[in-house]
């Protein structure tokens, strides 16, 4: 998930950096041709002796027969059946020399000081601006032999050397230590055939055609040829065969090329397999070196055809011509002995630049594109697994975080929880405290007064209206104590059922001889409130309302109205007394408690009053 990539990137700045590489591996890798389909050949290309260990040094060299300007060096493994590379190195050196013996030297590609990857991919060194006559492979760790654990090799399919645009070790004088040769597949020779594993220099398009096809033979020994004219005398360096590969004959390899021909130059033969059948080179170019040949035409002969399915034809896909790296027979004239003509097959799609899979392109820089592309492969394989190193990485440092972020929020629980327990504990106190007051304030006042009374009474003998007195306070105190010890009894969270209880209680006491009505819902009535401190403010503010109408208002009925909603309390106390006159009144103690009551719930107190009419008090408080 793209999130996650960027937390663990933000984790590791290193993924994005590594990201970013990927991302332009991978474009730089869509551009790069694209590696071919493996080919086998009977020639599979050089094999070295045996040796009985890995580090035994074994090398093989090629001799240009003159000194030249090398551009390129490109080497390609070997390959025997399936698709991978066969007995390549594990290490190994290529050098450029003047001297047979190497004397002296200078290293073109150092590849000995760890293991390399055996692919079939060719490995291409630019050594522009240097000039040699030798060049030299020398293995310096060997494989094991497939099947064998105790003899070691190298092989190789072919080394290419390029100077002006062509390829000039071919055919050229291959010396080894310790060679093995057993013909037609392993020769020091096939290293310098121009036969590989690799094909066809093609640039995959839309645009291919098949080629040339001659007429279908019965015969395999029918004289068939093919000519092109270049339209004046012109240098030629080197004649390419292109051989064809049609899409409506997928496995077969180096379509419709002959097995015995002679290739002409004017009237001059440069290369004659007429006695002999020549190996089917595949996907692989045919080359034939012709330096400093002057000619206007250029005929390929065939004498004995290749088999199709029951009859013989005579097939290319091409014809090059090469001077300075240039092909000189690209949209030439062509004629032949006769022809089959289909829109795939035509004389013209001799010389049109195309194969039946795509553009035919450049050797040299189509092996450089190649190598290339194996250099990126293997950094990008790298790259991933240091990827995943790192996102491993990140991921336990996510791990180490999340804990430590989960182990931050349990601590900061535990603090919060300590905190509120604390304040919790205050708060108890806080109310433990008021509740001594209360017992202080109404219990004690009353008894006080019971004994100032008793004292009284005791003294001037007037025991009837003292004891009047004396019970009335003393019903007043237990009244006062049974609210205090229901506040006591009911805990932290009282419920408004048992509020309204303790609330019906203390009118019954206080209103006795008065008519009084007390509503309220009572299917909300199990709603728990706030706190406790808001249960006896509110309950203390009724019994402060009901002292005041029995003390001065001489109600003839009491009516109690209580209801609340989801965060809202409201209670209505009505009196049919004598009333005042709100406006002009002084405020006594018993209007001020009650105002401080509603102030200390956060709640809000409104007195309605008329002289003869009553009053109505009102309380609104948030439960919270």
């Amino acid at each position: 998930m793209l999130w996650a990539g960027d937390a663990l990137s933000w984790l590791d700045p290193s993924i994005r950096e590594m990201e970013k590489r990927q991302e332009a591996l991978v474009e730089t890798l869509d551009n790069l041709p694209h590696s071919p389909r493996p080919q086998g050949h009977e020639r599979a290309g050089f094999h070295s002796g045996f040796a009985g260990s890995a580090e035994s040094v074994r090398w093989v060299q090629v001799d240009l027969g003159t000194e030249v300007m090398l551009e390129k060096v490109v080497i390609i493994p070997a390959l025997l059946g399936g698709a991978e590379a066969y007995g390549f190195p594990k290490r190994f050196r290529v050098d450029a020399s003047n001297d047979e013996l190497f004397a002296e030297s200078t290293t073109l590609l150092d590849q000995t000081h760890e293991d390399v990857p055996s692919t079939l991919a060719p490995w291409s060194m630019q050594t522009r601006g240097l000039k040699a006559r030798f060049v030299r492979f020398t293995a310096t760790k060997l494989t094991p032999q497939p099947g064998m654990r105790s003899r070691f090799i190298f092989a190789l399919g072919e080394l290419l050397v390029f100077s002006g645009g062509r390829n000039v070790a071919l055919g050229c004088r291959v010396e080894a230590v310790k060679a093995v040769e057993t013909l037609p597949t392993w020769s020091p020779r096939h290293l310098v055939d121009g036969t590989h594993a690799l094909g066809l220099p093609v640039k995959t398009a839309e645009r291919h055609t098949n080629g040339w096809h001659s007429a279908i033979s019965l015969v395999p020994d029918a004289l068939k040829w093919v000519q092109v004219d270049l339209g004046g005398k012109q240098v030629v360096e080197e004649i390419r065969l292109i051989p064809a590969h049609p899409a409506d004959y997928p496995d077969r390899f180096g379509f419709g090329f002959p097995r015995r021909f002679k290739v002409e130059a004017d009237d001059q033969v440069v290369f004659d397999c007429a006695s002999a059948d020549f190996p089917n080179p595949g996907d692989t170019p045919v080359t034939l070196p012709t330096p400093g040949l002057q000619t206007q035409t250029i005929r390929i002969t065939a004498t004995r055809l290749w088999e199709r399915s029951g009859d013989y034809v005579f097939a290319l896909a091409e014809l090059q011509a090469f001077a300075g790296g240039k092909n000189l027979a690209l949209d030439s004239a062509v004629t032949s002995s006769d022809e089959t003509t289909t829109i795939a097959w035509k004389g013209e799609h001799l010389v049109d630049g195309l194969s039946s899979s795509g553009v035919l392109v450049d050797e040299s820089e189509w092996l450089e594109g190649l190598s290339k592309r194996r250099e990126l492969t293997a950094a990008l394989g790298t790259l991933t697994s240091a990827q995943a190193i790192a996102f491993g990485v990140a991921q336990s440092r996510a791990v180490w975080l999340v804990g430590l972020i989960f182990l931050a929020a349990a601590s900061l629980a535990v603090v919060a929880f300590l905190h509120s327990r604390r304040v919790r504990e205050r708060e108890m106190e806080t109310l433990r405290q008021r509740i001594s007051r209360d017992l202080h304030d109404e219990i004690g006042s009353h008894l006080g007064s019971i004994r100032l009374m008793s004292e009284l009474a005791l003294r001037e003998g007037k025991a009837s209206e003292s004891l009047d007195e004396i019970h009335r306070l003393a019903g007043e105190a237990a009244d006062s104590m049974q609210g205090i010890i229901w506040l006591v009894r009911e805990g932290d969270a009282p419920t408004l059922s048992s509020l309204m209880d303790a609330m019906r209680q203390s009118a019954e006491t206080l209103l006795k001889g008065t008519r009084w009505s007390f509503e309220c819902d009572e299917d909300m009535q199990d709603t728990p409130t706030a706190s406790l401190d808001f249960h006896r403010q509110v309950f203390l503010f009724f019994r402060e309302a009901l002292h005041n109408i029995q003390r001065h208002a001489s109600a003839t009925q009491v009516h109690v109205e209580v209801s609340w909603k989801a965060e809202c309390f409201h209670l209505r106390i009505e009196d049919h007394g004598c009333g005042f006159d709100a406006a002009t009144v002084k405020t006594g103690q018993g209007l001020a408690n009650l105002r401080h009551r509603a102030g200390v719930i956060g709640g809000t107190l409104q007195v309605d009053s008329e002289r003869g009419k009553g009053t109505r008090i009102t309380l609104q408080a948030p439960f919270a």
